[in-house]
């Protein structure tokens, strides 16, 4: 017997990073520094994967309007009477009553504002019929330039804005600082203290330390990381009323025998 068929869905980068973070924690196998390495590299790019799938979303008012009218709320029409014209598209319509419309505006002027000259006109005119992952193929936002954006539009708490902003900063310069890595020539001073003289080995010498690899630790790492998932909750729950953005998208699929 065979079967024939076909699967459709969206795969979310950042929750397979999430999940890789996650069990390389459980793993002792790593040791302190690597171990601490590959949470902070896996940490930034769920990140950054998070803040291109935002923006997708926040640009493309349209489909946020599509998956309202799929479970659409009971004062649909009352909200689409009361905050739009009567001769607007229903599209339209509901993109401006609920705020989609809008939120995309403002994603769009504060993504604008990060850049000069002919790259800030190359944008806009790209705004008028492309995606946004089409327009960071050619533009190419750093992941800070993301995060400040959406910050601008989503935040209205200044601390709350300022300490994400701060742990956002931190953990791309940690990654830019690994990926960009260079090798150093280390110089430290160190005492041990032992009751006996005949107890000394090698294995009480403190190892050398890169600059870098302070930032590396498996209990730094760890708060990143959390931090990290904080800021994905916040801008999920705020942007699209998700509080559980880790969780893949449903798969829809059909199989016949034959």
């Amino acid at each position: 017997m065979s079967y024939s068929g076909h699967l459709q869905g969206d795969i979310h980068s950042h929750c397979w990073f999430y999940e890789s973070v996650r069990r390389s924690f459980e793993y002792d196998g790593y040791g302190e520094t690597c171990g601490g390495i590959t949470a902070i590299s896996l940490t930034a790019f769920m990140l950054e994967s998070y803040f291109n799938l935002s923006c997708k979303q926040i640009f493309d008012s349209k489909s946020k309007v599509e998956k309202l009218l799929d479970s659409p709320p009971d004062n649909l029409f009352e909200q689409l009477d009361l905050k739009t014209e009567r001769s607007t598209d229903i599209y339209e319509k509901l993109a401006i009553a609920y705020g989609f419309k809008s939120q995309s505006e403002n994603l769009i002027t504060a993504l604008c504002n990060q850049l000069y000259k002919k790259k800030k006109e190359r944008f806009t005119k790209l705004c008028k019929s492309k995606s946004f992952y089409d327009i960071d193929d050619e533009i190419r936002f750093s992941p800070k330039a993301k995060f400040a954006a959406l910050s601008d539009v989503l935040y209205t708490e200044d601390a709350l804005k300022l300490e994400h902003d701060a742990m956002v900063q931190r953990i791309f310069d940690i990654r830019n600082s690994l990926a960009h890595g260079r090798s150093e020539f280390v110089k430290q001073s160190f005492t041990i203290i032992s009751s006996n003289n005949d107890a000394f080995s090698s294995e009480m010498v403190p190892p050398l330390q890169a600059s870098w690899q302070a930032n590396c630790s498996l209990e730094n790492a760890k708060c990143l990381f959390d931090k990290a998932c904080e800021v994905i909750t916040f801008i999920s729950t705020r942007a699209f009323d998700d509080d559980m953005p880790f969780v893949m998208p449903t798969q829809i699929g059909a199989f016949t025998p034959g």
